[in-house]
């Protein structure tokens, strides 16, 4: 393990486990929730840098937009994503060896926010082959008034669902660059809304969902901010589609890089192994 790694403190609360009943719930579910994960000194710097990153906003950029942070210097979301303990759930879901290959940083703030549709993230972001659940940190307490996410248990067992492209409807919600498609929803069962789960944590709280598993959220119509942390990751067999993004901070366009973050570059595609290696 390198130096660095084992001289920082750990993010992760010393509670989080995720053991043979949690592993079985993701599995059947395609999700599971931690009542514990991240430490409060944690949570205090968590809340810090992403206040520091929205203050950074490019004035076209909304603080939903905040996608692949790791990739633009932000080192405090490298260092929760590469946890040990978190790798070690990661390694448990699809194998031993794990790219990170998404991670974003969702704020909404009070009486803001974009309904999010359903959609399934590794088709919506061009990922494909296997794929491990994303990590869902809020930073906030979340519920339905600010703006939570939901999601259908046990739908990623159902592989890519039909979506609706290029949606016409979506500049009007306000979607500008993001989540211009969703889950067309004939292809989800009847009472799928009776059926999801919406989450309600607190802040530290954590949920892993299959990247595969439809999910959704709504604006936040509350007087408190929402603040989350997505982390996605998946096996180095699998598919690494192209996708650019637009820095949060000056709009400039960066393709995605795949990061090695454990175990062997087994199909040879040259990985690196960090953003901030020299």
């Amino acid at each position: 393990m390198p130096a660095d790694v084992m001289a920082r403190a750990s993010m992760i609360h010393e509670a989080f486990a995720y053991g043979e009943a949690e592993h079985a719930h993701y599995e059947k579910q395609g999700y599971c929730i931690f009542d514990h994960f991240l430490t409060d000194d944690a949570i205090e710097r968590c809340c810090r840098q992403m206040d520091q990153m929205v203050s950074e906003l490019h004035p076209e950029c909304t603080p939903e937009e905040m996608i692949c942070p790791h990739q633009q210097g932000d080192r405090w979301v490298w260092d929760l994503g590469t946890e040990p303990r978190l790798l070690d759930m990661i390694e448990r879901q699809i194998g031993p060896n794990i790219i990170l290959w998404s991670s974003h940083a969702l704020a909404k703030p009070p009486h803001t926010g974009i309904e999010v549709p359903w959609h399934q993230d590794a088709p919506y972001w061009n990922v494909g082959g296997p794929l491990a659940g994303a990590v869902w940190i809020p930073l906030d307490g979340v519920d339905e008034q600010n703006g939570t996410m939901s999601i259908l248990p046990g739908l990623h067992r159902r592989g890519e669902l039909p979506r609706l492209i290029d949606r016409p409807n979506a500049d009007r919600l306000g979607h500008k660059n993001l989540f211009k498609q969703e889950i067309d929803l004939d292809a989800l069962p009847d009472g799928a809304d009776g059926a999801k789960v919406t989450y309600r944590l607190k802040a530290g709280q954590m949920g892993t969902h299959h990247t595969m598993l439809p999910h959704c959220s709504t604006p936040n119509s509350s007087e408190r901010w929402r603040r989350v942390l997505g982390i996605r990751y998946m096996s180095a067999e699998g598919t690494l589609g192209d996708k650019t993004y637009e820095s949060y901070r000056t709009r400039k366009p960066f393709q995605r890089t795949f990061y090695l973050v454990r175990g062997e570059d087994i199909k040879g595609y040259g990985l690196p192994h960090s953003p901030f290696d020299d």
